[in-house]
């Protein structure tokens, strides 16, 4: 019968020690939080998150911009006191003149003034809808970050497990003299990385779940909740479809087309400048020592005698329009760049998933289970079968980070080229 050394009982108890806080980090990782919702925290995020109401409450001034700008100047009403004596004495004066008038434009002018702050109005209600596709982006890639960082972590208590069970097995075999000390302490050492690697996503768990909070405007440590299994969606609207989707519906695109629009009643606008507003005038005239008087004015004002002022506002309206146009043509083929490259990675994340699911996984479970009964039945090294574990986790991991990056990807696609019927479900 073999007996062990003093020195083999000392790594064997020294073993089980590093393993106990291990054992006690999985046990405490039991997550009986209730599920959060994806949908719960996009409405919570648009109803509450301070960027996005910033947007909205820029929208609501712009729309009050509208009734300014289709509204008259104030008239003007004069109180005159005529022919006051040289003493000052305005209660002696010979007459009082009380007169009311009004200021008007050119007819066009201010129909072009509302058009051009309606148009105003209605870019900023396109950057609202931007900014909200912008944070419901925001939301669903830290929640799907939250799951990954979730899966990875129970993945690693799975496999700590797994490792604490080889190393019982290894001892066992150590205890009878058929195996030796090293392959326990290199099973330890992988479960000292595992617990590491533990160490830091509980970290970024953290940290995820303060941006998730900070989205939706709650506390910074306000619990989260466990996010449920992610279930692959199969991504089935052609790349034509998503580029006339996108020139259709990105609310980016909708803006830019609204300033070109807007840039052109601008410049309208300017041009008409050129053309005198009117003033009408209507006086009485109080007369304390005599008739009483009526008097009409009528003022226009002469544009043409700084002719290179208005010149110069025409000439600045049409390089905007200019600018406008270009920057609708500069985003338009952003947008196109964009989805070329979405489409592309979520193509190939979505025939990944079918590998992982389909043949890679599957087939590294059958080799693991091969592998220890092979070493149990002394037919293999424990490295191998370490390596086998190994292999199986880290084919697991990349299995739910390419998930991930897939329905991440998706949501970028949703923002830069909107959600088709049914896709987002």
């Amino acid at each position: 019968m073999f007996i062990p050394s003093k020195l083999s009982v000392i790594i064997l108890v020294a073993i089980g020690f590093l393993c106990w806080p291990m054992k006690v980090m999985a046990a405490s990782d039991t997550r009986e939080e209730s599920p959060v919702s994806l949908i719960a925290l996009i409405n919570e995020a648009l109803e509450k998150n301070p960027e996005l109401l910033l947007w909205k409450h820029r929208w609501q001034a712009a729309k009050e911009k509208i009734p300014q700008a289709q509204s008259l100047d104030d008239p003007q009403l004069t109180i005159t006191q005529w022919e006051i004596p040289s003493n000052f004495n305005i209660g002696n004066a010979n007459g009082t003149w009380y007169g009311i008038g009004q200021y008007f434009p050119f007819p066009g002018k201010r129909s072009l003034r509302s058009q051009v702050a309606t148009k105003h109005a209605a870019v900023a209600e396109q950057d609202y809808h931007a900014k909200a596709r912008e944070i419901t982006a925001r939301v669903k890639d830290a929640y799907f970050q939250q799951f990954l960082i979730q899966k990875s972590i129970a993945l690693l208590i799975e496999h700590q497990a797994l490792l604490t069970e080889f190393i019982r097995i290894a001892n066992k075999k150590y205890a009878v003299g058929q195996t030796g000390q090293q392959e326990a302490l290199h099973a330890q050492v992988e479960l000292s990385k595992l617990h590491n690697r533990l160490l830091i996503l509980k970290q970024e768990e953290l940290v995820n779940t303060a941006e998730l909070n900070t989205l939706t405007n709650r506390p910074m440590e306000w619990p989260l909740g466990t996010v449920p299994m992610l279930e692959h969606r199969p991504f089935s609207l052609t790349f034509e479809e998503l580029t006339q989707q996108a020139a259709r519906e990105r609310p980016e695109l909708k803006a830019t087309e609204l300033m070109v629009e807007k840039s052109q009643q601008a410049r309208h606008l300017a041009d008409k400048n050129n053309l005198p507003d009117f003033m009408i005038e209507v006086m009485h005239w109080d007369v304390h020592q005599g008739a009483n008087a009526w008097q009409a004015n009528f003022k226009i004002n002469l544009p043409w005698v700084f002719r290179e002022k208005y010149a110069a506002s025409l000439r600045q309206a049409e390089a905007e329009e200019a600018q406008a146009r270009a920057n609708l043509l500069t985003l338009y083929n952003q947008t196109m760049f964009e989805l070329k490259g979405l489409f592309t990675r979520i193509k190939t994340a979505e025939q990944l998933i079918l590998v992982y699911q389909g043949g890679v996984l599957p087939q590294a479970e059958q080799s693991l289970k091969a592998a220890r009964i092979g070493y149990q039945a002394g037919k293999i090294s424990f490295l191998n079968l370490i390596e086998s574990e190994r292999t199986l986790r880290d084919l697991q991991l990349e299995y739910y980070t390419t998930l991930v990056e897939y329905e991440k990807n998706r949501a970028k696609l949703e923002r830069v080229g909107g959600v088709a019927k049914g896709e987002d479900q």
